[in-house]
């Protein structure tokens, strides 16, 4: 099976409408939800049965869930996040304890309001924003927290892509980012100090794609690459996730909200991401 999975739904109404408009072209088969910002109604994205909704953990934008005095290093006074990924890492470098701790009490809160409002018999699937969940500390709360509240997790994403697919595509060697290289080995190194912490887990997953292209996944590359992700996961007979970010706006619909990544949210490259998908999918059986 292949995903074609959004993520940041329910950042705002514009961005979820542009979304929700690839849902109702039958363009994605996935996407992964905010629990903090807009009121979602998770009933309206599960219309489509043909759809997987998947819970975007956050720790980085937006208001807290959980108490805000109980997570100060992590949130402020206010309940806002304060840190992005390289700030979380630093962390987990030297504050690890403290930084699981808090991270273990905003997971919860996020899970427990998603059980709470996840339609009933809809498998629980779980990701994070800006893959937060890798840091390790992170990454062992969050098992804790699956744990504990007995969790039928049905997938959760591991951002570690493989390498064989681009090396077997090298009219592409020269389209990465350095930025996006480096971001894809750092969580494929996360990946390996977490693997252990998962194995008594049985975490399901599946092959992830959308680090290397990521802020661009453009119809061209995806279309080049896609071909032998498929041939991949024919001979291990696991499922692929394709990663877009179609939820594009413009820079007068992103308003009053605490987010980090405003740049990104109102790049153009989100419009390209949106038709890439729309294309793509018009060629693909999802």
């Amino acid at each position: 099976m292949i995903y074609f999975c959004a993520d940041d739904y329910g950042l705002n109404d514009i961005s979820s409408m542009h979304i929700q408009e690839c849902i109702d072209k039958g363009a994605l088969n996935k996407v992964s939800v905010f629990p903090n910002f807009e009121q979602i109604d998770l009933h309206k994205i599960s219309e489509n049965k043909n759809i997987r909704i998947s819970l975007h953990l956050n720790l980085i934008e937006g208001k807290c869930m959980a108490d805000a005095d109980e997570i100060q290093l992590i949130a402020d006074k206010n309940g806002n996040f304060e840190h992005t990924f390289g700030g979380l890492f630093k962390f987990s470098l030297f504050h690890r304890k403290k930084l699981e701790e808090e991270a273990y009490k905003e997971i919860k809160a996020q899970v427990l309001f998603w059980k709470s409002i996840l339609p009933e018999d809809t498998p629980f699937c779980i990701d994070s924003h800006q893959h937060t969940h890798m840091i390790p500390p992170v990454f062992k709360a969050l098992l804790k927290v699956l744990s504990e509240e007995k969790i039928n997790l049905k997938h959760m994403r591991i951002p570690a892509e493989p390498i064989l697919p681009y090396i077997k595509t090298p009219s592409l060697y020269f389209t990465y980012s350095a930025v996006n290289i480096i971001k894809q080995w750092l969580l494929k190194f996360l990946w390996l100090i977490n693997k252990n912490q998962s194995k008594k887990y049985k975490i399901p997953t599946s092959h992830f794609f959308g680090i290397l292209f990521s802020g661009k996944m453009d119809e061209k590359r995806v279309k080049k690459i896609l071909p032998e992700y498929i041939k991949m996961a024919e001979k291990d007979s696991r499922d692929i996730e394709v990663l877009f970010h179609p939820g594009y706006m413009d820079k007068d619909e992103l308003k009053d909200a605490n987010v980090v990544f405003r740049d990104f949210y109102l790049s153009e490259n989100r419009k390209t991401e949106f038709d890439s998908v729309i294309n793509i999918s018009e060629r693909s059986v999802l």
